[in-house]
């Protein structure tokens, strides 16, 4: 299927994933044979028609100064309709730096000093904005099923007593590709409206839907409260992080204006060659898109193959390429993940990356070719098979 099966080799180009050095800090091995299962980026070929639509923009040789193009937003609300089911109008929509940055800045910009609220585990970052800009209140999830639930009731119960002013808010959720239910995000919206906490949610990872269920973005529900901002970009869908370009959708016409005036601030503005990868992506990348679906699907079948018969239990996720495993047999997950390191090349997140809550779990990244991703499995169950503390 297309160039799944041969991935690029990201070896010596400057890829945090395949860095010798950044390897070897973090995980205490100067192995050359290592599978890097661990940073949330993909090793797939970049679409063909996507690179050739970028090839174009390069070959004007224009990259001055720039105002943003009608087109660029043409291909957001264009994805947005067709792919995510979820309309969007032009003004709502803001360009921005990378996600990370757009979050940041968000964050900055609407905590006012208050405590600013997660659901853990979660995407290690929430801890650096809210730390740096209010203060961090967490809300443990809860586990049913084999998949994760929000404590409603707890968060409100957080909310009123901690004078939470923000949630940082991951939809679907990382590290275990969760999709929330309507019912779910609609008592979410309830609790942060009543309290007036605005909500600030990272939906980075929804356009890579491997269910059936329909993926929920909380921009459905602005039309009964506006005081949200989603922070999204095509970045994990076309392994566009380096770009550093993003976009934010904000209905609120104040609270816009105020995002927009607080990049204007600081003179933050979207890269003008990850603008144009974005439409690349967005207008061209559809068909590839329905393929790296189809590949990834195949992969978690994998997964289930080599998982299963093992003293673990993983969350099968509704969306993304990372999946959540709770090891059973382990005490110490981060001796764990530097000993299967060490000892296998096998690279994996160890739990302690997601704030709080995260037990004895890890997080795996299968984005990458099935041959290779078969062989880190079939190493990382010899060694957990054998596994003693």
């Amino acid at each position: 299927m297309r160039t799944f099966d041969n991935p690029l080799n990201r070896r010596g180009n400057g890829s945090k994933k395949w860095d010798k050095d950044y390897i070897q800090r973090r995980f205490r091995t100067a192995r050359e044979d290592v599978y890097p299962l661990f940073i949330a980026d993909m090793d797939f070929r970049q679409d063909a028609a996507v690179l050739q639509a970028f090839h174009a923009f390069v070959e004007t040789g224009d990259f001055g100064y720039f105002d943003v193009p009608d087109s660029f937003y043409d291909t957001i609300q264009a994805w947005y309709r067709d792919k995510l089911k979820t309309p969007i109008e032009k003004e709502w929509l803001v360009p921005a730096n990378g996600t990370i940055a757009s979050m940041h800045f968000a964050a900055d910009l609407v905590s006012k000093g208050q405590p600013i609220m997660m659901l853990t585990p979660v995407y290690g970052v929430f801890k650096d904005i809210a730390t740096n800009f209010g203060g961090m209140v967490t809300v443990p999830l809860l586990e049913a099923d084999d998949a994760y639930r929000i404590d409603t009731k707890r968060m409100e119960q957080e909310i009123v007593s901690q004078s939470v002013g923000t949630l940082l808010f991951c939809n679907p959720h990382n590290p275990s590709g969760r999709i929330w239910s309507y019912e779910e995000l609609q008592e979410v919206v309830r609790i942060c409206k009543e309290h007036g906490v605005i909500i600030l949610s990272d939906e980075i990872h929804g356009e890579l839907n491997l269910t059936e269920k329909p993926f929920i973005s909380l921009i459905s529900f602005m039309d009964e409260y506006e005081d949200i901002i989603v922070a999204s970009s095509p970045n994990k869908t076309f392994n566009l992080s380096g770009l550093t370009a993003s976009y934010v959708i904000i209905r609120n016409p104040e609270l816009r204006q105020a995002y927009q005036h607080e990049l204007a601030r600081f003179h933050i503005t979207i890269n003008r060659a990850g603008m144009a990868f974005i439409s690349a992506a967005y207008e061209h990348g559809g068909d590839w898109h329905n393929d790296l679906i189809a590949y990834l699907k195949g992969n978690m079948a994998l997964m289930e193959e080599q998982l299963a018969g093992l003293d673990l239990e993983w969350m099968q996720p509704d969306s993304g390429f990372l999946v959540w495993i709770r090891l059973n047999k382990v005490t110490d997950v981060d001796r764990f993940v530097l000993e299967l390191a060490q000892q296998t090349g096998v690279l994996v997140e160890t739990g302690s990356r997601f704030v709080a809550d995260y037990g004895n779990h890890i997080r795996l990244n299968c984005a990458t070719s099935r041959g290779f991703l078969g062989e880190a499995l079939d190493k990382f169950r010899d060694f957990y098979q054998h596994y003693t503390n």
